[in-house]
């Protein structure tokens, strides 16, 4: 039972990682097959860990007597500690331009950004499909201020820094040659990214004629 305590452990950290990532609509993240995988590595890590905390009796000062209290810190020490050992690095190496961490990290690099790439396909193909219909008939010119502006004050979480990034990028899809049906549908992506899609769309109902 103490295995499956270590492994749950392990798979609960790699789903608070995971949930960090993709805020538009970060629940649905762990029923994509590539995270749930990401999860059994890190519950399956979490319990190698714990096999070697007892192969090697690590017992943190404790007396045979106080076996309950050894056994919750050996689970707690397997479940938190694995994934931090694997983002350890050896040693590292100048690849090019770019610094190349050499060790168990690699491993969980490669892991993650290939969940990261398979989640994030997954999840562009509804994103394409719903917001043009979300943004259509939206005046790209009256929303580009408003729209924004509506969402940021409905939601309550949003920092400052997210807002002013928000509104440069606004600033560079205002001067694109595109046309306004584009400048919209670009507009409600990068709106959706931060708010999700039920935010924007009852914020695009809320307006109305105002950005219509």
């Amino acid at each position: 039972m103490n295995y499956v305590f270590a492994g749950l452990i392990g798979a609960a950290t790699g789903a608070v990682e995971l949930l960090g990532r993709y805020r538009d609509d970060p629940w649905s993240t762990l029923r994509a097959k590539p995270a749930i995988f990401y999860l059994l590595v890190n519950g399956a890590a979490s319990m190698l860990a714990y096999d070697l905390v007892l192969v090697f009796d690590v017992r943190f000062g404790l007396a045979s007597g106080a076996s309950l209290r050894l056994a919750t810190i050996q689970v707690l020490l397997a479940g938190l500690s694995a994934m931090a050992f694997f983002r350890t690095a050896l040693f590292t190496v100048r690849v090019g331009d770019a610094d190349v961490s050499v060790g168990p990290g690699l491993i969980l690099q490669v892991l993650l950004a290939v969940t990261d790439r398979s989640i994030d396909r997954g999840r562009a193909m509804p994103r394409a499909a719903d917001v043009p219909v979300i943004m259509k008939d939206v005046d790209f010119a009256k929303a580009a201020e408003a729209l924004p502006a509506f969402c940021f004050g409905v939601m309550q979480n949003i920092d400052s820094e997210e807002q002013t990034a928000a509104r440069k990028q606004i600033a560079i899809i205002s001067g694109a040659s595109l046309s306004s049906g584009l400048k919209s549908s670009l507009l409600g992506l990068l709106l959706v990214n931060l708010v999700g899609r039920p935010v924007l769309k009852s914020a695009v109902t809320a307006l109305g004629p105002e950005i219509r």
